[in-house]
């Protein structure tokens, strides 16, 4: 599990920060950077479920993982919406001089489906431990 790394949570409570943060010396900075930290929370929390679930599967690529989505979570309108924030982050973090970087709004509202997919896993992890407390995730 993302243990010895930052955890979803965490990621995402970053990249809220930044959002929030009014310096100057940021202005042009902050959405791309809340961009790769919640795409990053997202992989995060992912490979925290398949550790869980699917051992092996946090190998394969984003789109293999974006597609198993659905059935490991239960919850087919959390994976729709988990993927089309992947691939809205994965837009942002790539910096093209004829593209407009995120608003806070957009971020906000991915954020919110990152940390949605983080409560979840978690609840997953839970629900497994209560299950076999011996596992180890």
């Amino acid at each position: 599990m993302a243990t010895a790394e930052a955890d979803a949570h965490s990621l995402v409570s970053a990249a809220r920060d930044l959002i929030h943060i009014d310096d100057p010396q940021t202005a042009s900075l902050w959405p791309r950077a809340a961009a790769l930290l919640a795409r990053q929370a997202i992989e995060a929390a992912m490979e925290d479920l398949w550790l869980l679930s699917a051992p092996g599967l946090e190998d394969t690529s984003a789109k293999c993982q974006l597609l198993c989505l659905s059935h490991f979570l239960g919850d087919p309108d959390l994976a729709g919406r988990v993927h089309a924030t992947w691939h809205g982050l994965t837009r942002s973090c790539h910096i093209r001089i004829y593209e407009l970087a995120p608003t806070a709004e957009e971020l906000e509202g991915w954020l919110e489906t990152v940390w949605s997919l983080a409560d979840r896993v978690a609840a997953i992890g839970a629900r497994k431990m209560a299950h076999d407390p011996l596992s180890s995730p």
